[in-house]
Order: C-alpha cells, then sequence, then structure tokens
C-alpha cells in the first residue's frame, strides 16, 4: 500500500481537502469486484475508488472502528482463509483502519459472536481460530451495518455544499 494517508475524519470545509464522489455507483463498483478478495485490496479498491489516485489506505476515527466492531469483525473474518486470531484480526485493523483496538475489546466481541453462533471458534494449540458459522446472519450484519453507514456518509456529503 502506499504510505500516503487519506484522513476521512477531517474537517468539513478544510482548504486543500478534497471532497470525494459519494454516489451509490461507488458502492456497486466496490461490491461488483470478484469476492475471492483480501481485506488489504478491498481496502485498496475503496481508496482508490473514493479518491480516484493512488492513495489507498484511508484512516478511519478508532470510535468508528470501535463502535462497528462486531461488524468488522465479521467482514474480516468472512474475507480471511486464514489468521482469523485475535491477534491476526487486530493487526488487520492497524492494518486497514490505521487504529489498534485493545485485546479487551476485541476479544469479548469475538467470544460474544461465538456465543450467538454467528461464529465458530476452533481450539488451536496456542490459539483459537473463527469463521463464520451463520452466514446468512453474518451477511445481514454487516450489510445493515454498511447502509447505515452509507446513510450517513450520503446525508454528510450532501451537507457540505451548506457549510
Amino acid at each position: 500500500m502506499s504510505s500516503d494517508k487519506v484522513d476521512v475524519r477531517a474537517t468539513p470545509g478544510d482548504p486543500g481537502r478534497d471532497t470525494p464522489p459519494v454516489t451509490p455507483q461507488i458502492l456497486r463498483q466496490v461490491r461488483g469486484a470478484s469476492r475471492d478478495r483480501t481485506p488489504e485490496t478491498v481496502m485498496s479498491q475503496v481508496g482508490t475508488t473514493l479518491f480516484d489516485d493512488d492513495r489507498e489506505q484511508v484512516a478511519v476515527a478508532e470510535e468508528l472502528v470501535t463502535q462497528s466492531l462486531d461488524e468488522i469483525l465479521l467482514a474480516l473474518i468472512a474475507l480471511r482463509d486464514d489468521e482469523t486470531h485475535g491477534t491476526g484480526l487486530m493487526e488487520d485493523m492497524a492494518t486497514l483502519f490505521d487504529v489498534r483496538p485493545s485485546p479487551g475489546t476485541v476479544y469479548p466481541r469475538l467470544h460474544d459472536l461465538d456465543e450467538s453462533d454467528v461464529l465458530a471458534r476452533h481450539d488451536l494449540v496456542q490459539t483459537k481460530q473463527y469463521a463464520i458459522d451463520d452466514e446468512p446472519s453474518a451477511a445481514e450484519t454487516i450489510e445493515d451495518a454498511m447502509y447505515q453507514h452509507l446513510a450517513v456518509g450520503l446525508f454528510l456529503h450532501a451537507a457540505l455544499d451548506a457549510v
């Protein structure tokens, strides 16, 4: 990934801030690519689609990641074939979002998702790997969060004209 970061936490109206063209077509373009992708290629596609250049890493506010942690964990696990243990998932979040959630935040959420039968836990010698157990429920959870975030994002984007 490029070392340039796009900070989506910037205040609207900042001089020099490039406002990406946020449209429903972007959603279709990102979702329409092949399903055999890694979290890194998904975020790279998001960054290049939104910002139309080589800025691939998008910094995301830690609060937003924490607020959507269940959905992000489900998405990361769905996109990974391996390294779906807590440490690997935390490394993914650091790489993808420049956010480092604590083990005390991540592991209880993984446990809750396992207890609700959305995830299946596989105990290995020194770690636990996770896999999606209830695909329809995981997909619905991720999709609901995606539409909620998209709706807020489009609302905020529209409000930029009034600022």
